[in-house]
């Protein structure tokens, strides 16, 4: 009779730990699918971002938080706003960006700039979106959303924006614009 007690009890306790272990296992992998935790989270900082080996870039921002392998696609998430400035080999900034809002996916090397996002370029003309991706493989700006441009003759206007990473070449869809026109005296006329 004793030795049925002990067997029953042991049985009793490995289903316990069996059946423990498996809604423990089960209660673990739905409570993290569909939530993602990062893996890094730093504030204040200044990075240098390179392109094909040299340095291009460099970024500032307050809040920096990364997500890595838990999520579908590694991601870095700038919450708090960043500025990017395009220098050159002595460090100077020659084009400058700025957003409330960032993400990039590190494998595609694709940034989403969200709200408030201003570019003044190497020109010195000023850009105005809401919402700007950049495709840092490609080399290639774009958004589909509303652009300003304030160049030194003229401002133009737009629904739809695609550009090169230096913002020197361009095309704007749907546009508009105010356009000063000189008014040249008639012949004969002083």
């Amino acid at each position: 009779m004793r030795h049925i007690l002990i067997l029953s009890g042991l049985i009793l306790c490995i289903c316990l730990s069996v059946g423990c272990s498996d809604s423990e296992q089960g209660a673990s992998s739905d409570t993290m699918a569909g939530t993602e935790i990062p893996v890094m989270v730093t504030h204040d900082v200044s990075m240098l971002i390179s392109d094909s080996g040299v340095i291009k870039y460099r970024a500032i921002t307050p809040t920096w938080i990364r997500y890595g392998d838990e999520a579908k696609e590694p991601y870095q998430y700038f919450p708090d706003g960043i500025q990017f400035e395009q220098i050159d080999t002595l460090f100077d900034a020659t084009e400058t960006i700025w957003a409330d809002t960032a993400y990039n996916w590190e494998d595609k090397q694709l940034w989403h700039l969200i709200n408030n996002v201003r570019v003044i370029s190497v020109k010195g003309e000023k850009f105005f979106t809401n919402d700007l991706y950049w495709d840092m493989k490609a080399h290639k700006v774009y958004s589909d959303s509303f652009i300003h441009i304030e160049r030194a003759e003229n401002i133009i206007e737009g629904y739809g924006f695609t550009s090169n990473d230096d913002f020197s070449k361009y095309e704007i869809r749907q546009t508009s614009g105010l356009f000063p026109v000189k008014e040249e005296p008639a012949a004969g006329q002083p």
